[in-house]
């Protein structure tokens, strides 16, 4: 398995946590319920899962093993 673009995976790992971290201290300090939390992490999720395939995220590569 190549190291291809594990700078950016790093990045996007770093993301992940900062929106972690800010969506904690968020709904600590508005005092959000936390089913609101997963109702906001699924449309988080669809949101991405559009935005990726609009923007074509399969690569060119990624066919059969």
């Amino acid at each position: 398995m190549a190291c291809r673009g594990s700078g950016s995976s790093l990045m996007l790992a770093g993301l992940i946590v900062t929106l972690v971290g800010l969506a904690v201290a968020l709904t600590h300090t508005f005092e959000i319920p936390r089913y609101w939390i997963t109702v906001g992490v699924g449309v988080a999720l669809l949101v991405a899962g559009a935005v990726r395939a609009a923007l074509g995220g399969r690569r060119p590569d990624a066919g059969a093993s």
